[in-house]
This record gives C-alpha cells, structure tokens and sequence, in this order.
C-alpha cells in the first residue's frame, strides 16, 4: 500500500496536541459524570477527524505501469487547386469530390488535428491546425477556385512549404491529379529530408478526360486536345517516400485512408507514454470517519467543530469557496478594479465560466496577453461561446499589435457563423494592411468624430462617417457568458462598410480575403499551358 499526499499528515499535529490537552483536563477529579461523558464524544470526534485525514491522504495499492496512446496526432492535407481538378471524370468535379473526401475523413479522426493547405503554383495554408472539423470544412469552403489565376500543379513548390511546417514527421495527406510533375528524384529527397510521409490520393481516373474552357475543348499548341489523368509518379512518389497511393474513384478510399493513418501511429515509439494505475482505498479509513462522527455528535451546535475539513486539500475546497470568490469578483468588476476581478476569478473552480470571465476581466484591465491565454485555455462544444471567444482573441491580438494572428483569429470567428463585427473588423485589417507592430491607433478613425457634428449637418455626417468607418477591433465579446454580473462589453462603435466590399460578400457567408488570394495568385502570368 501507498500514500499518494502524506504531507496530509501534517494536520495530525495540531489536532494530537488538542486531543492531549483534552486527556489532561478530563483527569481532573471535580468532573462530573456529564462533563465525562462529553469528553468521550469528544474523542470520538477527535478520531473521526484523524480517520478523515487518512482518507485525504489517498492511500491506494499501486498497480503496474500500462502504456497509453496519446489520444491526438497531428495530419497536414494539401488539396490540389489546380484548373485541371475542374475535370468532371470524378463526379461532379475533381476538386469537389476531394472535399467531400476531406470531410469525411476529418469526421473519422475528431480528436486530431488537421492543418489545410491548397496549392496550385503556389501554395496557401487555408486552415491553421485544429481539432474544429467546422472551421477546417468552413475555410476549405471559401477558397473559391474562380478567383484562382495560377492554374497549373507545383508538387515541389508544395512540399517545400510544407518542409517548413514545425512538425518533426510531417503525415501529409495530398489530393492532387498530380499535374505535369516529372522530376520524381527531386520530389523523394525533399520528403526524406524532411521527414514528410506522403499518403497520396490520386485525385482523376486513369483513362482521363479532355479538360474544357467555357464549354469548348481546350487544345494545345498542337492543335491536340488536352487530356488530364493521373500523373503515374504519383504511386512511386508515395511507394519511395515510405507512404501510401490510393485512388480518389474507389468506394472506400477514405475508409482505407483513415485505417492506414491510424495503424502507422500505433506503431509510433513516441506516441505513448507509461502511466500508473491505482486501486483506491480511501473509502475504508472514510467509513470510520464516519462511523466516530456520528458517535460523537449529539447536538446540532455541535457541527461547528467539522470546519477544519473545509481547509484540508481536498477536491470539495475550492466548490464551497467558489460563490465567495465569484461575488468578490462581482463587486471588483462593478467597481472596475479589473485586475482584483480577474485574480478572484482564477480562485474559482476551473470551467469555461470562470476562465471566461477571468479573460475578460484581464482584457478590462489591460494584461492582453494573459486575456489572450484564459481565452485559450477554454474548452467547449457551444459553436456559439467559440466564435466570442475567436472574437475576443483577435481583440487580444489587435491591442498585442500582432494584426496577421488578429485576421486568422477574425476568420475563424467567420467560420463558425455570421458575425458583422468580426467582417467589419477583418475587413479594417486587410485594408489598412497593418503589418506587426504598428500602432493602430495612429491609423483608426477616432471614435466620437461622427458626434461631434451639429445636427443641422446631418447628411454631411453621414457621408464621413462612410468615408471615416470606425475602428472596433479590441472590443469583446461578452454575451452573458458570466452569472456573476461582470457586465457586457458594449460595441458601441459605428460600423460602415464600403458596397463595393458588400457584394462581394454576401451576408451570412464567409468568403477569402483577397490578401489570401494575392497569395495563391503571387508571380502569376499567362500561362500558356494552364492545366
């Protein structure tokens, strides 16, 4: 047997020297039968106390050590976006059987997590690592392949940004039709160079089909007509470069996919680790507890003397503290000592609540950076409390000056539904074209310039105020996530959108900003051969 928390031990102490000073005065010989008898009960109370800190002290019997799996492992997909994946020989398209294959999978593997990168002659990462399939499946949505001006496949191009990915093996999962790829040496040194495990699934048929333009047949330079299949490097590049080839066209290609992804991380050194296991036998000293308590108490006003349990470490602690430290809290934030809010907040009990209001009251008070952290630690299912705290995370960022995480911080808010603020303030950053460190405040309209105006001047003011906006990208979102009175956050701020901007996005849907576009589209000419 062993004892997990001996350092419990240390509250027998005070507790012996009471019990000797009890010993002491119930010898006295003017005691009557009365005061002997409470003097017992006494003791009775006495050892269910010390039986009680037995049980705190979590003794158990030790178990061997078992290996466990770690429940999460890292996937990277590259999605071909290429002209060529248009081709409807894969019903409807290439491209859009490839998603739906990517959804799938992703519904397979909900504990991991999935970075999403599409490439063309160049390559973007759409999707930051996530466990969310919602916002993977959101962004892979709005890349729309019409604002696509680089046609053709750069399978090197690829794995060299994906070589730079921080992971040490990097599984990357590539749907592509495999382009006009030839070099097949130069594409196996990259990935063994830098540990990439591709599982390749050919995205068209074998047989091909002759690739059209505007409903017209696109021929080459010899008057030919172009046919886009399979590239056959493809099942060499993943036979040498220690992955696996699968065809899209299959029935159970994701299936096959998913089982092999899965039986390479089993077989992982680095995926497990040895964990103990206990047999818990702190109910045998609690059942003794117990059993002197109720020994020793006879009267109500008796119950005083359990108080000291509230003290002990023990699990039910920091439940009976919490509706102490949440109406401090309360007042702090009420009063707007912010940062007293926050520490008081961080007393109570761990949950999406208490970390929540912790992060808004450290945003209140200035401390972004720890803000920025309590929104990170939250772990929820509600699609709804994500996108505030996406939302309030990028507010983090816009005040840390760190404008490119406050724009994927904004698009992944988008991604989880419609949110104007979020658009307004995406929009702002991508037309400002802020870059990190520069101070927001020098570029951002002022607040009240639209107030200050007479009334008389009313339409003159409204047609500043749609040249001026007014820049909200640090408010937060609140939405009585607290039951504590910390009060919302009010937006507040005029919100004006160009129309221009408006119609390319429709209301209630997400689209790419056009920087991620100038990404995928960067040293694009006319090609000559765009498939």
């Amino acid at each position: 047997m062993s004892i997990l928390y001996p350092w419990v031990f240390f509250a027998l102490i005070p507790l012996y020297l009471l019990y000797k000073k009890n010993v002491e005065s119930s010898k006295d010989p003017q005691f009557t039968e009365d005061k002997k008898t409470q003097v017992r009960q006494i003791r009775f109370l006495y050892l269910a106390i010390a039986f009680a800190v037995l049980a705190l002290s979590r003794p158990v019997i030790q178990n061997s050590f078992v290996d466990e799996k770690f429940d999460a492992q890292e996937y990277i997909i590259a999605v071909d976006a290429s002209y060529s994946m248009q081709a409807d020989d894969i019903k409807p398209t290439r491209y859009e059987a490839a998603k739906k294959a990517i959804e799938k999978l992703l519904v397979l593997h909900p504990k991991d997590r999935f970075a999403i990168f599409a490439f063309t002659s160049n390559t973007l990462l759409i999707s930051p690592p996530t466990t969310d399939s919602a916002i993977s499946m959101n962004a892979l949505d709005a890349l729309n392949p019409a604002f696509i001006l680089t046609k053709s496949t750069n399978l090197k191009q690829m794995f060299q940004t994906i070589a730079k990915v921080s992971h040490t093996k990097k599984n990357l999962i590539i749907f592509s039709d495999g382009g006009d790829e030839s070099d097949l040496n130069q594409l196996v040194s990259i990935c063994k160079k830098n540990s990439i495990i591709p599982y390749i699934v050919a995205s068209a048929s074998k047989k091909g089909t002759a690739l059209k333009k505007d409903g017209r047949y696109i021929k080459d330079q010899y008057s030919s007509l172009v046919i886009s299949r399979i590239n056959p490097i493809l099942e060499d590049l993943a036979a040498k470069s220690g992955g696996k080839y699968y065809e899209l066209d299959s029935s159970n290609v994701v299936e096959e996919l998913s089982d092999d992804i899965s039986s390479q991380d089993k077989k992982a050194t680095d995926g497990t680790v040895q964990v103990k296991s206990y047999k818990e036998l702190f109910y045998l000293p609690l059942l003794f507890a117990m059993a002197f308590f109720f020994a020793s108490v006879t009267k109500l006003h008796q119950l005083y003397l359990l108080l000291p349990f509230m003290f002990l470490p023990n699990p039910s602690h920091a439940e009976v503290l919490d509706f102490y430290h949440v109406k401090k809290a309360d007042e702090s934030f009420k009063e707007q000592k912010y940062l007293d809010s926050a520490k008081e907040f961080e007393k109570v009990t761990p949950s999406v609540r208490s970390y929540y209001n912790a992060a808004t009251a450290y945003y209140k008070a200035g401390h972004y950076k720890k803000a920025l952290e309590y929104f990170d630690m939250i772990r929820t299912p509600s699609k709804e409390i994500k996108q505030k705290i996406f939302y309030n995370m990028a507010g983090c960022a816009v005040k840390l000056k760190r404008f490119d995480r406050a724009e994927v911080y904004y698009q992944q808010a988008l991604a989880l539904g419609e949110d104007e603020d979020a658009l307004y303030n995406l929009r702002l950053l991508q037309k400002l074209n802020l870059k990190t460190g520069v101070n927001i405040t020098d570029m951002l309209p002022p607040k009240n310039a639209q107030t200050k105006k007479n009334s008389s001047k009313k339409n003159a003011t409204q047609k500043d105020e749609k040249k001026e906006g007014g820049g909200k990208s640090g408010s937060t979102q609140q939405a009585g996530e607290s039951s504590d009175g910390a009060s919302d956050a009010k937006k507040g701020d005029t919100k004006k959108a160009d129309k221009s901007e408006e119609k390319q996005t429709q209301k209630g849907e997400y689209k790419m900003g056009y920087r991620s576009y100038e990404m995928i589209n960067k040293g694009y000419t006319d090609e000559k051969e765009p498939w």
